[in-house]
């Protein structure tokens, strides 16, 4: 069984509105993602919320998710996932794919690719890359599920990664997306000049 761990617990002080409620193709962040998890077949999908979690509440019916909630979010994303691992580590879960909330317009196709790498190889890494480039999501298996626990907060998740490169399998992808993250208004802004307007909000006012 596969899984997904969202991280949207971060404060989104440079974007000033909560990244997981921002609209892309008429649909939020949050919800876009879930959908393509489910599209991609990954189960029992956990999203890790912070301080603003009763925006996200208020707004999104969430039935069926598992709800984490990091009380302290800038101690880094590797906390956020450290407590929706400790969810799953009595759960028959062999993989998490642990996606930041802030790249919604990552493509099926391209988590299904990663999908697809971890049934044929059982790697206990497989990220994406994109023009030579490495990126997010990240699939990391059951094997460093404890490495990742025990890792430094402050280290972050690519410290397991750059640990043994040789467990380290990277899927080619034709998806920018992978290395983008739209966590500015500059950044939304232009994410929706490249999608079609109509199905998207207007982005939030810059702070002054």
């Amino acid at each position: 069984m596969l899984s997904a761990i969202i991280l949207a617990a971060g404060a989104s002080e440079r974007m000033g509105y909560p990244k997981a409620l921002l609209r892309y193709r008429g649909e939020t962040f949050l919800e876009t993602i879930l959908e393509a998890c489910q599209a991609a077949g990954l189960v029992r999908p956990m999203i890790v919320l912070g301080p603003d979690d009763r925006k996200v509440l208020a707004e999104l019916d969430l039935g069926g998710v598992t709800l984490v909630r990091n009380p302290d979010p800038a101690t880094g994303p590797l906390t956020s996932l450290k407590l929706a691992l400790a969810t799953v580590l009595n759960h028959p879960v062999e993989a998490v794919l642990v996606w930041h909330v802030d790249r919604p317009h990552v493509s099926v196709a391209t988590i299904q690719a990663l999908v697809g790498e971890f049934d044929r190889s059982k790697a206990a890494v497989v990220l994406p890359e994109y023009c030579g480039h490495r990126g997010h999501p990240v699939l990391f298996g059951r094997s460093v599920f404890g490495e990742l626990m025990s890792t430094p907060s402050a280290d972050g998740a690519r410290a397991v990664v750059r640990a043994d490169p040789s467990r380290v399998v990277t899927v080619s992808v034709a998806d920018a997306a992978v290395i983008e993250d739209v966590d500015t208004p500059e950044a939304y802004r232009e994410l929706l000049r490249r999608a079609d307007r109509s199905d998207a909000s207007p982005p939030p006012p810059e702070s002054q």
